[in-house]
């Protein structure tokens, strides 16, 4: 399943979720529809509207430091670039409550 998102932030153009990444999604958020196209809909939509920066939430707890983070209310995603301008990986998907 291929997962991106386009952003207005000016380092990162495009976040693309790992598979990794989608596996959190799908185990975190109540989506109730079978198929990975709702939920590839859902993550697009919740990474686009994301906050880009380099600070991660207050919140988030991860093992591996990250250059940027594209966070909401609820989810944090750590990311990390990839080879190509602009692109970044989002590398999983942290919650606000564990």
């Amino acid at each position: 399943m291929n997962v991106v998102a386009r952003t207005e932030h000016a380092e990162a153009r495009e976040i693309v979720a790992s598979a990794h990444c989608i596996q959190r999604f799908r185990q975190r958020m109540p989506i109730r529809e079978p198929g990975g196209d709702v939920v590839a809909a859902a993550l697009v939509g919740v990474l686009e509207g994301a906050d880009v920066s380099g600070w991660p939430p207050a919140w988030a707890v991860s093992d591996r430091p990250a250059e940027l983070w594209a966070a909401t209310s609820e989810l944090a995603f750590p990311l990390t670039r990839t080879d190509r301008p602009g692109r970044w990986l989002a590398v999983t998907c942290l919650p606000r409550r564990a």
